[in-house]
Protein backbone atom coordinates (compact mmCIF):
# COMPACT_ATOMS: atom_id res chain seq x y z
CA UNK A 1 0.00 0.00 0.00
CA UNK A 2 1.55 3.07 -1.21
CA UNK A 3 0.42 6.95 -1.12
CA UNK A 4 2.45 10.75 -1.21
CA UNK A 5 2.35 12.40 1.54
CA UNK A 6 3.89 15.69 2.44
CA UNK A 7 6.19 16.37 5.54
CA UNK A 8 7.36 20.04 6.60
CA UNK A 9 11.21 20.65 6.33
CA UNK A 10 13.19 21.53 9.35
CA UNK A 11 12.76 24.97 11.19
CA UNK A 12 15.14 26.62 9.98
CA UNK A 13 14.45 25.63 6.43
CA UNK A 14 10.80 27.37 6.58
CA UNK A 15 11.23 28.79 3.99
CA UNK A 16 12.00 26.16 1.38
CA UNK A 17 9.42 23.46 -0.65
CA UNK A 18 8.43 20.45 2.19
CA UNK A 19 9.93 17.51 1.43
CA UNK A 20 7.24 14.68 -0.24
CA UNK A 21 7.14 11.24 0.84
CA UNK A 22 5.44 8.03 -0.59
CA UNK A 23 4.47 6.28 2.06
CA UNK A 24 4.53 2.47 2.25
CA UNK A 25 3.04 0.34 4.57
CA UNK A 26 4.36 -3.26 4.95
CA UNK A 27 2.56 -5.99 6.50
CA UNK A 28 3.47 -8.96 5.32
CA UNK A 29 7.33 -11.04 5.78
CA UNK A 30 7.71 -11.49 1.88
CA UNK A 31 7.60 -7.38 1.51
CA UNK A 32 10.00 -7.09 4.96
CA UNK A 33 12.49 -9.31 3.99
CA UNK A 34 12.64 -7.80 0.53
CA UNK A 35 13.38 -4.49 2.66
CA UNK A 36 16.73 -5.55 4.36
CA UNK A 37 19.27 -3.63 2.27
CA UNK A 38 17.57 -0.49 2.00
CA UNK A 39 16.52 -0.80 5.43
CA UNK A 40 20.08 -1.15 6.71
CA UNK A 41 21.07 1.73 4.69
CA UNK A 42 18.96 3.70 6.93
CA UNK A 43 20.05 2.30 10.35
CA UNK A 44 23.54 2.94 9.35
CA UNK A 45 22.53 6.73 8.42
CA UNK A 46 20.52 7.36 11.40
CA UNK A 47 21.01 9.22 14.46
CA UNK A 48 22.87 6.42 16.20
CA UNK A 49 23.41 3.19 14.70
CA UNK A 50 22.84 0.53 16.73
CA UNK A 51 22.29 -3.10 16.33
CA UNK A 52 19.22 -2.92 17.56
CA UNK A 53 17.84 -0.76 14.92
CA UNK A 54 19.23 -3.13 12.00
CA UNK A 55 17.60 -5.48 9.54
CA UNK A 56 18.84 -8.61 11.17
CA UNK A 57 17.32 -7.75 14.76
CA UNK A 58 14.02 -6.84 13.62
CA UNK A 59 14.03 -10.77 11.79
CA UNK A 60 15.36 -12.49 14.67
CA UNK A 61 12.86 -10.41 16.26
CA UNK A 62 9.91 -11.63 13.84
CA UNK A 63 11.29 -15.69 14.59
CA UNK A 64 10.23 -15.14 18.21
CA UNK A 65 6.66 -14.18 17.04
CA UNK A 66 6.18 -16.58 14.27
CA UNK A 67 2.94 -15.26 12.85
CA UNK A 68 1.52 -14.16 15.90
CA UNK A 69 1.74 -10.63 15.75
CA UNK A 70 1.10 -8.88 12.45
CA UNK A 71 3.96 -6.44 10.86
CA UNK A 72 2.16 -3.12 10.40
CA UNK A 73 5.62 -1.36 9.25
CA UNK A 74 5.54 2.04 7.71
CA UNK A 75 8.20 3.49 6.07
CA UNK A 76 8.84 6.57 4.21
CA UNK A 77 10.53 6.86 0.85
CA UNK A 78 11.49 9.61 -2.12
CA UNK A 79 12.39 8.18 -5.40
CA UNK A 80 12.18 4.60 -4.23
CA UNK A 81 15.17 5.44 -1.55
CA UNK A 82 13.93 4.34 1.94
CA UNK A 83 14.16 7.77 4.19
CA UNK A 84 12.26 6.15 7.10
CA UNK A 85 11.17 3.10 8.70
CA UNK A 86 8.52 3.08 11.91
CA UNK A 87 8.76 -1.07 12.48
CA UNK A 88 5.56 -1.49 14.49
CA UNK A 89 3.50 -4.76 14.55
CA UNK A 90 0.18 -5.85 15.70
CA UNK A 91 0.15 -7.72 18.78
CA UNK A 92 -2.39 -11.14 18.19
CA UNK A 93 -4.66 -10.53 21.73
CA UNK A 94 -4.69 -6.50 20.57
CA UNK A 95 -5.29 -6.02 17.28
CA UNK A 96 -6.43 -2.74 17.22
CA UNK A 97 -2.66 -1.61 19.29
CA UNK A 98 0.31 -0.98 17.41
CA UNK A 99 3.54 -1.26 19.12
CA UNK A 100 7.22 -1.35 18.06
CA UNK A 101 8.30 -4.20 17.05
CA UNK A 102 10.26 -5.81 20.24
CA UNK A 103 10.47 -8.64 21.91
CA UNK A 104 12.34 -9.24 25.61
CA UNK A 105 15.65 -9.21 25.33
CA UNK A 106 15.35 -5.73 23.45
CA UNK A 107 18.08 -3.20 24.95
CA UNK A 108 16.87 -0.45 22.47
CA UNK A 109 14.00 0.27 20.34
CA UNK A 110 13.29 3.66 17.84
CA UNK A 111 12.42 4.89 14.58
CA UNK A 112 14.58 4.87 11.96
CA UNK A 113 16.01 7.64 9.64
CA UNK A 114 18.96 10.15 9.22
CA UNK A 115 19.62 12.61 11.67
CA UNK A 116 19.03 15.50 8.90
CA UNK A 117 14.91 13.97 8.11
CA UNK A 118 14.61 14.00 11.23
CA UNK A 119 11.91 16.82 11.38
CA UNK A 120 11.05 16.28 8.16
CA UNK A 121 10.15 12.60 8.57
CA UNK A 122 8.65 12.80 12.11
CA UNK A 123 5.91 15.01 10.51
CA UNK A 124 4.93 12.24 8.02
CA UNK A 125 5.11 9.88 10.14
CA UNK A 126 2.35 11.57 12.87
CA UNK A 127 0.25 12.92 9.74
CA UNK A 128 -0.11 9.36 8.60
CA UNK A 129 -1.15 8.25 12.16
CA UNK A 130 -3.67 10.75 12.98
CA UNK A 131 -5.01 10.00 9.29
CA UNK A 132 -5.29 6.11 10.27
CA UNK A 133 -8.48 4.85 11.88
CA UNK A 134 -7.51 1.17 12.21
CA UNK A 135 -5.77 1.59 15.56
CA UNK A 136 -6.44 2.65 18.80
CA UNK A 137 -3.55 2.90 21.07
CA UNK A 138 0.07 3.10 20.12
CA UNK A 139 2.78 1.72 22.09
CA UNK A 140 6.47 2.89 21.69
CA UNK A 141 8.38 0.82 24.56
CA UNK A 142 12.77 1.06 25.37
CA UNK A 143 13.24 4.11 23.71
CA UNK A 144 16.56 6.20 24.98
CA UNK A 145 15.72 9.31 26.73
CA UNK A 146 17.44 11.46 23.73
CA UNK A 147 15.83 8.82 21.38
CA UNK A 148 14.36 9.90 17.47
CA UNK A 149 11.02 9.02 19.15
CA UNK A 150 11.13 10.61 22.46
CA UNK A 151 12.74 14.27 20.20
CA UNK A 152 10.94 14.48 17.58
CA UNK A 153 7.81 12.01 16.57
CA UNK A 154 6.46 12.41 20.00
CA UNK A 155 6.34 16.28 19.62
CA UNK A 156 4.83 15.88 15.99
CA UNK A 157 2.43 13.47 17.43
CA UNK A 158 1.13 15.93 19.78
CA UNK A 159 1.31 18.82 17.59
CA UNK A 160 -1.15 16.47 15.25
CA UNK A 161 -3.98 16.57 17.85
CA UNK A 162 -2.96 12.89 19.46
CA UNK A 163 -2.67 12.59 22.99
CA UNK A 164 1.06 11.79 24.04
CA UNK A 165 1.26 10.03 27.13
CA UNK A 166 5.12 10.14 28.36
CA UNK A 167 6.57 8.14 31.30
CA UNK A 168 10.53 6.89 32.43
CA UNK A 169 10.80 3.01 32.76
CA UNK A 170 14.03 1.50 34.01
CA UNK A 171 16.95 2.13 32.37
CA UNK A 172 19.92 0.40 30.88
CA UNK A 173 22.87 -0.23 33.54
CA UNK A 174 26.29 0.35 32.34
CA UNK A 175 29.67 -0.04 32.77
CA UNK A 176 33.00 2.11 31.38
CA UNK A 177 35.07 -1.04 29.96
CA UNK A 178 37.18 1.02 27.79
CA UNK A 179 39.74 1.67 30.64
CA UNK A 180 42.10 -0.96 32.06
CA UNK A 181 40.34 -3.91 34.60
CA UNK A 182 42.51 -2.84 37.57
CA UNK A 183 41.04 0.89 37.49
CA UNK A 184 37.28 -0.38 37.65
CA UNK A 185 37.95 -2.81 39.70
CA UNK A 186 39.41 -0.86 42.56
CA UNK A 187 36.10 1.47 42.56
CA UNK A 188 33.98 -2.19 43.24
CA UNK A 189 33.37 -3.11 46.76
CA UNK A 190 35.08 -5.15 49.35
CA UNK A 191 32.18 -7.08 49.83
CA UNK A 192 31.53 -7.59 46.18
CA UNK A 193 35.70 -8.76 45.42
CA UNK A 194 35.22 -11.04 48.94
CA UNK A 195 32.19 -12.89 47.20
CA UNK A 196 34.51 -13.20 43.70
CA UNK A 197 37.65 -14.85 45.78
CA UNK A 198 34.84 -17.47 48.15
CA UNK A 199 33.05 -18.20 44.25
CA UNK A 200 36.58 -18.79 42.03
CA UNK A 201 37.85 -21.30 45.38
CA UNK A 202 34.32 -22.73 45.20
CA UNK A 203 34.75 -23.77 41.88
CA UNK A 204 38.77 -24.74 41.76
CA UNK A 205 37.97 -27.54 44.50
CA UNK A 206 35.43 -29.19 42.67
CA UNK A 207 37.45 -29.25 39.30
CA UNK A 208 39.29 -27.85 36.39
CA UNK A 209 37.75 -24.33 35.28
CA UNK A 210 37.72 -23.74 32.15
CA UNK A 211 36.04 -20.52 30.28
CA UNK A 212 35.76 -20.59 26.18
CA UNK A 213 34.52 -17.25 24.18
CA UNK A 214 33.21 -18.29 20.81
CA UNK A 215 32.75 -14.80 18.65
CA UNK A 216 32.58 -14.53 14.55
CA UNK A 217 36.00 -16.09 13.73
CA UNK A 218 35.23 -19.35 15.57
CA UNK A 219 34.30 -22.01 12.77
CA UNK A 220 30.82 -23.67 12.38
CA UNK A 221 31.23 -26.10 14.27
CA UNK A 222 32.27 -24.87 17.64
CA UNK A 223 29.58 -22.37 16.77
CA UNK A 224 26.90 -24.82 16.96
CA UNK A 225 28.56 -26.82 19.84
CA UNK A 226 28.35 -23.82 21.97
CA UNK A 227 25.07 -22.17 20.74
CA UNK A 228 23.24 -25.95 21.93
CA UNK A 229 25.23 -25.60 25.04
CA UNK A 230 23.86 -21.99 26.23
CA UNK A 231 20.59 -22.88 24.96
CA UNK A 232 20.67 -25.96 26.85
CA UNK A 233 21.84 -23.91 30.28
CA UNK A 234 18.88 -21.02 29.84
CA UNK A 235 16.44 -23.97 29.64
CA UNK A 236 17.80 -25.65 33.19
CA UNK A 237 17.99 -22.23 34.83
CA UNK A 238 15.46 -20.19 36.88
CA UNK A 239 14.41 -18.74 33.58
CA UNK A 240 12.77 -21.81 32.64
CA UNK A 241 9.21 -20.93 34.93
CA UNK A 242 9.21 -17.51 32.47
CA UNK A 243 8.37 -18.91 29.64
CA UNK A 244 11.10 -16.71 27.96
CA UNK A 245 14.17 -19.48 28.72
CA UNK A 246 16.00 -20.08 25.74
CA UNK A 247 14.82 -23.69 24.92
CA UNK A 248 11.35 -22.62 24.62
CA UNK A 249 10.27 -22.77 20.49
CA UNK A 250 10.15 -18.65 19.96
CA UNK A 251 12.68 -17.78 22.05
CA UNK A 252 14.78 -20.51 20.22
CA UNK A 253 14.34 -19.78 17.14
CA UNK A 254 15.24 -15.89 17.59
CA UNK A 255 18.44 -16.85 18.75
CA UNK A 256 19.31 -19.53 16.44
CA UNK A 257 18.41 -16.55 13.93
CA UNK A 258 20.05 -14.05 15.21
CA UNK A 259 23.37 -15.95 16.01
CA UNK A 260 23.59 -16.84 11.92
CA UNK A 261 23.41 -13.20 11.46
CA UNK A 262 25.21 -12.11 14.10
CA UNK A 263 28.73 -14.41 12.92
CA UNK A 264 28.25 -13.70 9.73
CA UNK A 265 28.38 -10.05 10.83
CA UNK A 266 30.84 -9.91 13.15
CA UNK A 267 28.72 -9.29 16.13
CA UNK A 268 28.91 -12.56 18.03
CA UNK A 269 30.45 -12.72 21.86
CA UNK A 270 29.26 -16.25 23.39
CA UNK A 271 30.64 -17.19 26.95
CA UNK A 272 30.72 -20.39 28.60
CA UNK A 273 32.20 -21.83 31.82
CA UNK A 274 33.06 -25.33 31.93
CA UNK A 275 33.65 -27.43 34.97
CA UNK A 276 35.41 -30.40 34.01
CA UNK A 277 34.00 -30.47 30.75
CA UNK A 278 30.11 -29.83 31.37
CA UNK A 279 29.22 -26.25 30.87
CA UNK A 280 27.20 -24.54 33.90
CA UNK A 281 27.00 -20.87 32.66
CA UNK A 282 26.74 -18.78 29.92
CA UNK A 283 26.67 -15.44 29.01
CA UNK A 284 25.02 -14.12 25.37
CA UNK A 285 26.38 -10.93 23.52
CA UNK A 286 26.19 -8.22 20.61
CA UNK A 287 29.00 -6.22 20.50
CA UNK A 288 28.31 -3.21 17.77
CA UNK A 289 30.79 -0.21 17.28
CA UNK A 290 31.74 0.37 20.82
CA UNK A 291 29.43 -1.10 22.65
CA UNK A 292 28.69 -4.76 24.37
CA UNK A 293 24.92 -5.40 24.78
CA UNK A 294 24.54 -8.67 27.33
CA UNK A 295 21.35 -10.23 26.35
CA UNK A 296 21.69 -13.36 27.88
CA UNK A 297 23.21 -14.82 31.37
CA UNK A 298 22.22 -17.96 32.69
CA UNK A 299 23.50 -20.95 35.04
CA UNK A 300 21.97 -24.07 35.80
CA UNK A 301 19.54 -23.56 38.68
CA UNK A 302 21.27 -26.64 40.18
CA UNK A 303 24.88 -25.12 40.61
CA UNK A 304 23.49 -21.93 42.06
CA UNK A 305 25.43 -22.33 45.52
CA UNK A 306 28.97 -22.83 43.62
CA UNK A 307 28.20 -19.18 41.98
CA UNK A 308 29.65 -20.34 38.18
CA UNK A 309 27.92 -17.38 36.91
CA UNK A 310 29.21 -14.78 38.88
CA UNK A 311 32.66 -16.04 38.15
CA UNK A 312 32.60 -16.25 34.36
CA UNK A 313 31.16 -12.84 34.74
CA UNK A 314 34.28 -10.98 36.97
CA UNK A 315 36.28 -13.61 33.81
CA UNK A 316 34.43 -11.94 30.78
CA UNK A 317 34.69 -8.08 32.16
CA UNK A 318 38.12 -8.51 32.74
CA UNK A 319 38.79 -9.87 29.33
CA UNK A 320 36.60 -6.97 27.48
CA UNK A 321 38.34 -3.97 30.08
CA UNK A 322 40.31 -1.51 28.05
CA UNK A 323 39.87 -3.59 24.35
CA UNK A 324 38.48 -0.47 22.26
CA UNK A 325 35.09 -0.49 24.08
CA UNK A 326 33.73 1.98 25.59
CA UNK A 327 30.18 0.35 27.54
CA UNK A 328 28.81 -2.56 28.71
CA UNK A 329 25.33 -2.57 28.86
CA UNK A 330 23.56 -5.07 31.44
CA UNK A 331 19.93 -4.65 29.64
CA UNK A 332 16.97 -2.69 31.35
CA UNK A 333 15.80 -2.96 34.77
CA UNK A 334 17.35 -3.43 38.10
CA UNK A 335 18.44 -6.12 40.54
CA UNK A 336 20.59 -6.88 43.58
CA UNK A 337 23.36 -8.66 40.79
CA UNK A 338 23.33 -5.69 38.82
CA UNK A 339 23.46 -2.69 41.34
CA UNK A 340 26.68 -4.54 42.38
CA UNK A 341 28.28 -4.01 39.07
CA UNK A 342 27.37 -1.27 37.23
CA UNK A 343 28.09 2.46 36.82
CA UNK A 344 25.71 4.62 35.18
CA UNK A 345 22.23 4.23 33.51
CA UNK A 346 21.09 4.93 30.20
CA UNK A 347 17.77 6.65 31.02
CA UNK A 348 14.50 5.15 29.05
CA UNK A 349 11.04 5.96 28.20
CA UNK A 350 8.03 4.75 26.94
CA UNK A 351 5.67 6.79 24.92
CA UNK A 352 1.81 5.83 24.80
CA UNK A 353 -0.65 7.31 22.44
CA UNK A 354 -4.16 7.37 21.92
CA UNK A 355 -5.83 7.99 18.97
CA UNK A 356 -9.04 10.01 17.62
CA UNK A 357 -11.44 6.66 17.72
CA UNK A 358 -14.00 6.13 20.57
CA UNK A 359 -11.86 3.22 22.05
CA UNK A 360 -8.79 5.14 21.84
CA UNK A 361 -11.08 8.07 23.93
CA UNK A 362 -11.70 5.11 26.30
CA UNK A 363 -8.31 3.83 26.76
CA UNK A 364 -7.24 6.79 27.68
CA UNK A 365 -9.75 7.12 30.64
CA UNK A 366 -8.99 3.60 31.42
CA UNK A 367 -4.95 4.21 31.78
CA UNK A 368 -4.84 7.75 33.11
CA UNK A 369 -7.69 7.64 35.86
CA UNK A 370 -9.10 4.20 36.27
CA UNK A 371 -5.99 1.67 36.30
CA UNK A 372 -4.39 4.47 38.70
CA UNK A 373 -7.38 4.80 40.91
CA UNK A 374 -7.59 0.76 40.94
CA UNK A 375 -3.73 0.89 42.01
CA UNK A 376 -4.17 2.92 45.07
CA UNK A 377 -7.26 1.45 46.15
CA UNK A 378 -5.68 -2.32 45.43
CA UNK A 379 -2.07 -1.38 47.39
CA UNK A 380 -3.84 0.07 50.51
CA UNK A 381 -5.10 -3.30 50.99
CA UNK A 382 -2.85 -5.63 49.80
CA UNK A 383 0.87 -3.63 48.95
CA UNK A 384 2.99 -2.73 45.97
CA UNK A 385 2.50 -5.27 43.40
CA UNK A 386 5.29 -7.90 43.80
CA UNK A 387 6.86 -10.42 41.30
CA UNK A 388 7.68 -13.94 41.72
CA UNK A 389 10.71 -13.53 43.23
CA UNK A 390 9.42 -10.90 46.08
CA UNK A 391 10.65 -7.32 44.12
CA UNK A 392 7.88 -4.39 43.60
CA UNK A 393 6.98 -4.80 40.22
CA UNK A 394 6.94 -0.80 38.50
CA UNK A 395 3.73 0.53 37.33
CA UNK A 396 1.82 -2.33 39.58
CA UNK A 397 2.23 -5.00 36.57
CA UNK A 398 1.59 -7.81 38.04
CA UNK A 399 1.90 -10.15 35.05
CA UNK A 400 5.27 -8.43 33.62
CA UNK A 401 7.96 -11.08 32.77
CA UNK A 402 11.60 -11.21 33.35
CA UNK A 403 13.47 -9.35 30.50
CA UNK A 404 15.41 -11.46 28.76
CA UNK A 405 19.24 -10.48 30.12
CA UNK A 406 18.31 -10.16 34.04
CA UNK A 407 20.46 -11.69 36.36
CA UNK A 408 18.78 -14.06 38.86
CA UNK A 409 21.55 -13.48 42.41
CA UNK A 410 23.01 -16.39 43.22
CA UNK A 411 23.61 -17.16 46.29
CA UNK A 412 20.74 -14.77 47.42
CA UNK A 413 22.04 -13.93 50.58
CA UNK A 414 25.66 -12.85 49.69
CA UNK A 415 24.19 -10.87 46.63
CA UNK A 416 22.52 -7.58 48.59
CA UNK A 417 25.55 -5.57 47.27
CA UNK A 418 24.40 -2.05 47.67
CA UNK A 419 23.84 0.08 44.68
CA UNK A 420 27.20 1.86 43.91
CA UNK A 421 28.42 4.94 41.73
CA UNK A 422 25.20 5.58 40.19
CA UNK A 423 25.33 8.52 37.84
Amino acid sequence: MSRSLAGQACGSEASMQPQTFDVVEIADDHSFRALAQSWNAAADASDSPSVFLRHEWFDAARAWQDTGARLAIISLRQRDVVDAILPLARPPDHPRRLELLTVPDTQFADMITAAEDLQATSRAFAATLRARKDWDVLRLDYLRDDSAVVRHLAPALRRAGLAVHGAERDGNPWIDIGRPWPDYFATRSRRLKKALNLAANRLRKLGEIRIEHVTSTSDEATLRRALDAAIAISGASWKQRTGNSLDRPGPQAFVRELTEAAWRRGWLSLWLLHLDGRPLAMEYQLIHGTSVHALRADFLAECEDISPGTHLFRHLLEELCGKGYERYYLGPGYNPYKARWFEGVAPMRRVIVYNRTSRGHLSRLVDEYAKPAWRRLRDRWSGPAQDERGREIADGDRNSQAHGDERAPENPGRARGRREAVS
